[in-house]
């Protein structure tokens, strides 16, 4: 059974405020916050907290790899290990995702990628990401692989990943994608937007099918040409930036999109923008080279993304914890507004936040503690459980 937790001596994020409080977990799950100053019970273990500060703990709902795997080889055991190294960056679930395979590839290593979630023994491996194969634009995928979207190529996505399919990007302006839409959506699956060439006018017709979310927004969604009358083009970006039901998903390295733009994004409601890494393999690992599909060879490099020998971006070396730490330099260090682009708002978008995504009473207790300078992860725990770092 576990020991009931009385943290002390922290600075507590939740989607109100940065609250000085002891935070209290029974369990598994979050209890209350109670003032410093309120006396308990012998029977809760008293954690100092040495100052630091307690944030929810991070999702990632697109990553193609991280250290030494790339998910799309399917590597025995790539999952759970990579769900032990992500606790050292903060994270407390994830994606591990694919990218557009070859048709008679695609269904085996969904089946097996999805078996590999429940391998995972540190971060949450909540589901699967398909990132294709139904695009309007390949950016860094392979052409060669990419698919119309029909209600049966949906069908076999489900089956391959026997509930596990948490989430699929798609480009709606596709034949077929409607009807592969909704196929997905009914058995509970996020639709994002991504890799599209949709008309501006026809992005509300598709948010209606039932898209949540938008796949790395400003990347691989070109922009209109101005037609000389002296009025503003509206482009694909400016269509989703004017839906409010939409997240949007954002590379946070100040490579994949301007810090100007993260600016913009960062002014709209609290519930609009996620952050995801896009990670490739070798990233928080060492810069190296690997083959991203036969013949495409690609090289990750710390502090300047994932890139082909053209200096073409293939996904990023980001980690979530520098992720944070960016959205916070480029925005103003508003804590509270980042936990909701790291957290809050991917569990959202999964559906996922009556659990997950924020320090409230009753979701699971999956947290980071922080430094409270540097905003360095200094332990990370999951359900409550010590996974990485300082402390037990």
């Amino acid at each position: 059974m576990q020991v009931k937790q009385r943290w002390t001596n922290v600075s507590v994020v939740t989607p109100e405020g940065v609250e000085t409080k002891d935070l209290l977990i029974e369990g598994e799950r979050f209890a209350d916050l109670v003032a410093p100053t309120e006396p308990g019970s012998t029977d809760w273990r008293v954690v100092d907290g040495g100052g630091g500060i307690l944030y929810p703990g991070m999702l990632d709902l697109l990553q193609h790899g991280f250290d030494i795997h790339l998910y799309n080889d399917t590597t025995p055991g790539a999952v759970a290990a990579n769900s032990e190294l992500l606790l050292a960056r903060g994270v407390t679930g994830f994606l591990p995702s694919i990218s557009c395979l070859p048709p008679a590839e695609m269904e085996g290593t969904l089946s097996r990628l999805s078996a590999q979630c429940g391998e995972a023994r540190g971060a949450r491996a909540i589901g699967v990401h398909s990132e294709g194969p139904c695009f309007g634009l390949p950016g860094a995928h392979n052409l060669a692989n990419i698919v119309q979207p029909s209600p049966a190529l949906a069908e076999r996505m489900l089956a391959a990943t026997g509930g596990k399919l948490a989430a699929v990007t798609v480009s709606p302006e596709l034949p077929g994608a409607e009807a592969f839409i909704k196929a997905l959506k009914a058995a509970g699956v996020s639709i994002h937007l991504g890799h599209s060439r949709a008309a501006p006018q026809d992005i509300p017709r598709y948010v209606s099918w039932g898209i949540d979310a938008v796949t790395h927004m400003y990347n691989v969604m070109p922009t209109m040409p101005a037609d000389n009358t002296g009025v503003h083009v509206m482009s694909l970006t400016d269509a989703l930036l004017a839906e409010p039901s939409v997240a949007l998903g954002l590379i946070c390295d100040g490579i994949h999109v301007n810090p100007q733009l993260i600016r913009l994004l960062a002014q709209l409601p609290a519930g609009r923008t996620f952050l995801e890494t896009d990670s490739n393999k070798y990233a928080g690992g060492e810069d190296n080279s690997f083959e991203f599909y036969p013949g495409y060879w690609v090289r990750s490099q710390r502090g300047n993304a994932v890139r082909d020998s053209n200096g073409n971006l293939c996904g990023s070396s980001l980690t979530s914890d520098e992720a944070m730490r960016n959205f916070l330099a480029f925005t103003g260090g508003d804590l509270v507004r980042a936990a909701y682009a790291t957290s809050l708002v991917p569990a959202r978008v999964l559906g996922r936040d009556h659990d997950l995504g924020s320090i409230e009473a009753g979701k699971l207790a999956d947290f980071v503690l922080l430094d409270p300078v540097t905003r360095n992860v200094r332990a990370t725990y999951v359900g409550g459980t010590h996974r990485y770092g300082e402390g037990r």
